[in-house]
């Protein structure tokens, strides 16, 4: 569908999709004055949130459709970036950012390095948390709602880390901290000698080394067994890509009890006849 617009002297008229037309509407909402979303009263993030819907709608209907310009895809990722850095403060953000997320979902990988280079990783990861904190602290909800708080958000992030080396980087070291590692180093060391001395070649600690109840990686790892498949999937190959796809380090992170189905079904352990995730 097109849209015809008059020029301020009234004579040409310029053609506009309407993709264009709800990218130049959700920089209006995003950038006018007052600052975005405004108070109370202001309904621009209403406008923001139902655009952002309809792009995830037009973008699951993409065979179809005729491809964005360059520049219109160029505006649409700098608008996702900018609504990334914005405060969490206000809820209607917030709403705006998990709509932000499923877009996500089929952004191109070259897209991870703008984020990288934006600031738009650790936002990712912010939301990652929270959503992990609602359904595995709070768990309020059912099966269903569990997954489709954290699958899109545990999906995005992995196939951004997979897409980017300075992802990867950035996300481990916000579910690992770096300030942590030489701790955890000083149990691996002391799992492998007791795996010299019991004879073992591989790693077989059947808790996590280091994962202290309330941090984001206990939170991660306790989805590794969750009751709903797509939760624990998605939990189990983030955390597999964050590992660099290494089993023993895998292991050590996250627990041989936890992870033996997952590596199971990647044919590097003997599964029991009949098990299954």
């Amino acid at each position: 569908e097109e849209f015809s617009v008059e020029t301020e002297d009234g004579n040409d008229k310029k053609k506009y999709g309407l993709l264009e037309v709800l990218v130049a509407t959700l920089a209006w909402a995003l950038r006018s004055d007052p600052p975005f979303p405004g108070d109370p009263a202001d309904r621009r993030s209403d406008l923001a949130l139902e655009i952002l819907r309809s792009l995830f709608a037009m973008d699951a209907g993409k065979p179809s459709m005729p491809l964005p310009s360059n520049d219109t895809m160029t505006q649409i990722g700098m608008m996702l970036c900018e609504i990334l850095r914005l405060s969490n403060a206000d809820i209607r953000v917030y709403q705006c950012k998990l709509a932000v997320v499923a877009l996500l979902l089929n952004a191109p990988g070259e897209y991870s390095g703008y984020l990288a280079s934006n600031d738009g990783i650790k936002p990712l990861v912010n939301i990652m948390a929270y959503q992990l904190s609602t359904v595995v602290v709070e768990r309020t909800a059912n099966s269903a709602e569990d997954a489709a708080a954290v699958v899109p958000i545990l999906l995005v992030l992995r196939k951004l880390c997979q897409s980017n080396a300075t992802v990867l980087q950035t996300v481990k070291n916000e579910v690992f901290p770096p300030e942590l590692e030489d701790r955890f180093a000083e149990k691996v060391a002391a799992e492998m000698a007791k795996m010299q001395s019991d004879g073992q070649s591989k790693a077989k600690n059947m808790a996590p080394l280091d994962a202290p109840r309330g941090t984001v990686r206990w939170k991660l790892i306790r989805l590794m067994t969750w009751i709903d498949s797509s939760v624990k999937r998605s939990a189990c190959e983030l955390l597999w890509t964050l590992c660099d796809e290494d089993a023993t380090e895998f292991v050590l992170r996250t627990g041989f009890g936890n992870a033996v189905y997952f590596l199971g079904n990647k044919g590097l352990v003997t599964m029991p006849a009949g098990a299954n995730v």
